[in-house]
Order: C-alpha cells, then structure tokens, then sequence
C-alpha cells in the first residue's frame, strides 16, 4: 500500500478513536491516534480525561479503561497506552505527561473485593509521574506513587512508592538502581 493511503487510513482511525472517547463522555485534548485496528473497551461511570497527543495501541488485544461512579482518571500529554493496558479507577488515577506504558500492564487503585470479611476493600489513589516506563506485565496496586522520570521493569508487582529516577523490578518491586537527569528530559 502506498504512503498516501497509509496516511488516510490512520488519519481515519485515529478520529474514529476520538469518536469512540467522546462517546465514552472522555474529556479529550486534542486529536488522540490510535495504532493497529483494535479499539478499546471503555466503561465511564466516573470522569476519564485525557491531555494532547494522547497514543493507544490496539494491534490484536484491546486497552479496557473502567470508572465507576465518582472515579476520575487524569492522563497527561503525550502518554502511549500499549495493547492489553487494563485501568480500573473507583477513586482516583493519575498517569503523568510523557509516560509509556507497555502491553498487559494492570493499574488499579482499588481491589474491587474484601480479602477477607474482617478487612475491607482496599482503596487509594495511584499516581504515576511523569516520563516514567512501565514495563510489559507490570501490576501497579492501589495506592502508589510512582516518582517522575522511574522505569518499572517487566512483571514487577508495585506495592510501595517509588522513589524518583529509580528502575525497580521484581515481586514485590525493589530499587535496583538509580539515575540522574534533566527534569525536562524525555525518553525516546
């Protein structure tokens, strides 16, 4: 297929996209673009908002966005959502500007279900910073900050904060190391 229609055909997807937020009552900043054909599955009982140049991919498995009533998810500009994301918000979700998430990453700031009848529903707000990597597979769990500019390694579970300018990895996710850089550096 030549360029020009290559061209078209995202320029057609990505507003059949911002359809599909707007019609999902989406605040959207912005022309969003979709990637690959899959769309995804949006459930807003709650307020979703999400800033400019806002990426999804969808090649062959969905990204599920749910907020049930009261909950409010912010998402930053300039944030990439990799096919098989999963958010589910009951209170409170921040992605910041410039994060990358990868495929089948679980972001939750609540457990939906008591563990135990003695101890109720855990539920707290998540923020992840800004520029920050999450890896393939990541969980992040209610209630955790994540610090600017870190990078979560694939598979880790992140039950604790995380401090700025940290790569952690592992179950549950430890620091491994530490990084200097600008406050307006971006990862490529």
């Amino acid at each position: 297929m030549n360029a020009p229609f290559r061209g078209l055909k995202q320029r057609v997807r990505s507003r059949m996209l911002a359809w599909c937020l707007s019609r999902a009552d989406c605040v959207v900043d912005g022309q969003p673009c979709l990637i690959g054909r899959v769309f995804p599955r949006i459930e807003n009982l709650g307020t979703i908002r999400i800033g400019a140049a806002f990426r999804l991919r969808g090649i062959a498995h969905p990204v599920e966005i749910y907020t049930t009533h009261g909950g409010l998810l912010e998402v930053g500009e300039d944030v990439f959502l990799n096919q098989g994301v999963s958010i589910s918000v009951k209170q409170h979700v921040v992605i910041g500007s410039r994060t990358n998430i990868a495929e089948f990453v679980s972001i939750a700031d609540c457990g939906f279900h008591a563990v135990a009848p003695d101890k109720p529903m855990k539920v707290a707000p998540v923020r992840i910073g800004r520029n920050v990597w999450i890896g393939t597979r990541a969980i992040i769990l209610p209630g955790v900050a994540i610090g600017d500019h870190s990078v979560i390694g694939a598979g880790t579970v992140v039950a604790r904060d995380v401090p700025e300018r940290s790569v952690v990895v592992g179950v549950p996710a430890r620091v491994i190391s530490t990084f200097e850089c600008r406050d307006d550096w971006k990862r490529a």
